[in-house]
This record gives structure tokens, C-alpha cells and sequence, in this order.
């Protein structure tokens, strides 16, 4: 429990100048202190090293950075154009089902009975052309009389002819049949 108390008093020091000594073998080399000149240029060339370490690897990443920012965007596009392709194709399939509803024999035949009041024909005949007179023939377009009772009859078979074009394809040939 108890413990002695013990004094301790700061002792003076034995000495008062300390003791330099010098030893130099024959065989060591002196050390080489660098001057202040050369540290400051060896700490420069260490900045200027590390700095352009440092940009290097800054431009390196944002070159990825940039890479990372066109492969999404040539992404999005291939998505946009994906959609684009599917759209048209729909419309094109779309238009096909049209032609082909439009262009039926039985649809025509219902609008040229009712609108233009046609009947079938009960005879049907087909005229076989060689290719090479047929071709002979389409060269040398003939005049079509304008005057007198044909050009009358040309013109009013113009007139039907268009009319029966609007019929087909207009706003009345697209109506069903009533």
C-alpha cells in the first residue's frame, strides 16, 4: 500500500560542449549534398511528371467517358429506327391487304353493277397479238380524230374511262356495296 517516497532531484550534465568527431576511412567517398538549385529542378521534373500523368489518365477517362456516351446514343437510335422499320412494315402490310381488298374481282364487279349499272358479258373473247407487231404497232401512236362524230365519241370515252377510274379508287369506290 505504502510506497517510499523517493526525491529525485535533476542532475547537471556532465558535460558542456559536445564532442565532435570526424572519422574518415581512405576508402569512402565523400557524400555528394545536392545544392538547392538541383533539388528544386529534380522537384519540377517530378511535378511535371506526375502532372502529365495526371492529364493522361484525366483524358483517358473521359474518353471513355465519351465512348460510353456515343454507344448509348448510336443505341437509342438503332432503337428508334428498329420501331421505324416495324412501323412502315405494318403500314406496307397494311396497304397490301387494302390493294388486294380493293383490287378483288367480286368488289369490282359489285361496284360496276350498282354505281355504273354494268352487266357481265356472256361471251368473252381474248385477242393474241405476236410481240413483235404488238410492238410495232405501240410505236407509231395513230391520231385520234378531235372533230366530228368520232372525237366526239373519243372524248366521251376519255370522260367515262376517268370516271370510272374516280369510281374505283375515290371516296365512292372505297364504299362497300349496298
Amino acid at each position: 500500500m505504502g510506497a517510499v517516497a523517493v526525491k529525485h532531484e535533476p542532475r547537471a550534465a556532465r558535460r558542456t560542449t559536445p564532442r565532435l568527431a570526424v572519422v574518415r576511412s581512405s576508402h569512402a567517398r565523400p557524400t555528394k549534398r545536392r545544392s538547392t538549385a538541383a533539388q528544386a529542378a529534380a522537384a519540377r521534373d517530378l511535378f511535371t511528371v506526375f502532372a502529365t500523368l495526371l492529364v493522361v489518365v484525366s483524358l483517358l477517362g473521359l474518353g471513355r467517358v465519351w465512348l460510353s456516351v456515343q454507344a448509348a446514343e448510336a443505341s437509342m437510335k438503332a432503337n428508334v429506327l428498329r420501331s421505324s422499320i416495324k412501323t412502315e412494315r405494318y403500314e406496307g402490310d397494311m396497304l397490301e391487304v387494302s390493294q388486294s381488298a380493293l383490287g378483288s374481282p367480286s368488289r369490282i364487279r359489285a361496284i360496276a353493277s350498282t354505281t355504273m349499272q354494268m352487266t357481265s358479258s356472256r361471251k368473252v373473247t381474248y385477242l393474241r397479238l405476236d410481240a413483235d407487231a404488238a410492238s410495232a404497232h405501240l410505236s407509231e401512236p395513230r391520231p385520234v380524230a378531235r372533230r366530228g362524230a368520232n372525237g366526239t365519241l373519243a372524248r366521251m370515252m376519255d370522260l367515262t374511262a376517268g370516271e370510272a377510274q374516280v369510281l374505283l379508287v375515290g371516296s365512292i369506290g372505297l364504299a362497300s356495296p349496298k
